[in-house]
């Protein structure tokens, strides 16, 4: 899955000679943690900066909050351009979505502008990482969840496969991951649209692999 898939497109931006007050101000009023900062081009906007609530309150005096209904348009007026961040960390369409968590978390930012052909083209949060991971765990439909323990050389995938097709169950999503490398143990995550057979159960540990857990 790609950035291209979950980015809010089109953000919204904001022009470096913006006051800090008003972006503040919009900032409360549109409930966004972050905005990208542009210029105006005939080929679309061109990104200067990034600015977060954090960079905000930065340019706030300590005795005014910067997101109460006391600011005003005028309550800080130097712009937005004095507090931006300039050294962009950006990702194009394209990039796996993982990639771009790792970037967020690597980097300890909230947001990532997405560029295509150097413009501005859309923008990922965290909050979109964290759509994207509900979706592919298919964490809102339900169902019954099974977490499965392996032995690294081991998959229980192939087994789970044959399984549903055997019982006729849906697989609404699979995950998997290395719980421990020094004991080669790895863990599998399986979502089902259905209740699971008791036959479906008895199978896996038969095969030679453990069902940790049971939810559903």
């Amino acid at each position: 899955m790609f950035v291209e898939k979950w980015m809010t497109p089109n953000p919204t931006t904001i022009a470096p000679d913006a006051s800090i007050s008003f972006v503040a101000m919009e900032m409360n009023r549109l409930k966004f943690r972050h905005f990208p900062v542009a210029e105006p081009t005939r080929s679309g906007p061109r990104l200067v900066g990034i600015v977060s609530k954090y960079d905000i309150a930065r340019g706030f005096p300590a005795n005014l909050n910067p997101f109460s209904l006391e600011v005003v348009e005028d309550s800080v007026s130097r712009p937005v351009s004095s507090v931006m961040t300039k050294k962009l960390i950006t990702i194009t369409l394209d990039c796996p979505i993982e990639e771009a968590a790792r970037m967020l978390r690597s980097n300890r930012i909230g947001a990532l502008p997405v560029l295509k052909e150097n413009r501005l083209v859309g923008i990922i949060t965290e909050s979109d990482l964290f759509d994207a991971f509900i979706n592919m765990t298919a964490a809102k439909s339900g169902g019954v969840r099974i977490l499965v323990e392996s032995e690294a050389p081991d998959n229980p995938v192939p087994v789970v496969l044959q399984l549903s097709r055997q019982y006729r169950v849906d697989i609404l999503s699979m995950v998997s991951f290395h719980e421990n490398r020094l004991r080669a143990q790895d863990m599998t995550i399986f979502r089902f649209g259905n209740r699971l057979p008791a036959g479906f159960l008895q199978e896996i540990p038969k095969a030679g692999f453990r069902i940790v857990s049971l939810e559903g």
